[in-house]
């Protein structure tokens, strides 16, 4: 895992490797907000030829600096991964948020804040960070989303924090204690079953 981005690059840079599809038009405005709060930042996101130019059609119309923007193509997985090593700040999807590619983006060092919602493709963010015990970067509505990412984005010596211990908490979380999924699932099946074989015709 390499060191934070913005300290030799004099700037920070978010990213988005999420599938350009759960780019909503509300996501695209909490990003545009993002970007002019963080005048000097810079922003990566996946895209094949034909999202680009929609991308760069939304973003635009939304005031966005084009020249701010780069682009990356769909990757092999070490390369896809390798880019997390230019991202400071992972920027999250709504209202489907990030599933796989947050958890990549937390096992490379990179922070995905989340706008959280009320279904469960909206809750995905907050799922993973609470078991990361960074719950202060879920937020519930679209202002406090670009708070929470502008104020993480000012803060360069939190953010070395997180690059630097992000992949220890996911390696000591819940989400990667096999045994203890396994241990709960079998319960589960363990009182299904007995519930099963208590019900009246069984």
């Amino acid at each position: 895992m390499n060191a934070l981005p913005a300290w030799h690059n004099g700037h920070i840079t978010f990213g988005c490797l999420n599938n350009p599809c759960k780019a909503s038009e509300r996501t695209l405005r909490m990003w545009a907000a993002i970007l002019a709060a963080v005048p000097n930042a810079r922003f990566i996101l996946l895209a094949g030829p034909g999202p680009r130019e929609r991308f760069s059609a939304r973003l635009g119309a939304l005031g966005v600096d084009l020249s701010r923007v780069r682009y990356v193509g769909y990757q092999s997985r070490v390369d896809y991964l390798r880019t997390y090593q230019s991202i400071d700040i992972g920027l999250d999807t709504y209202p489907y948020n990030g599933h796989t590619t947050s958890l990549d983006a937390l096992w490379m060092g990179v922070p995905v804040p989340s706008r959280a919602g009320d279904t469960s493709v909206s809750r995905a963010g907050l799922s993973l960070l609470m078991n990361l015990g960074i719950g202060e970067l879920v937020v519930h509505d679209d202002a406090a989303y670009v708070d929470v990412v502008t104020r993480l984005a000012n803060d360069l010596p939190r953010l070395t924090e997180l690059r630097s211990t992000l992949r220890a908490r996911l390696e000591r979380s819940p989400m990667m204690d096999a045994p203890r999924f396994t241990r709960n699932l079998e319960a589960a099946y363990r009182q299904m079953w007995r519930a099963w074989c208590a019900s009246p015709g069984a």
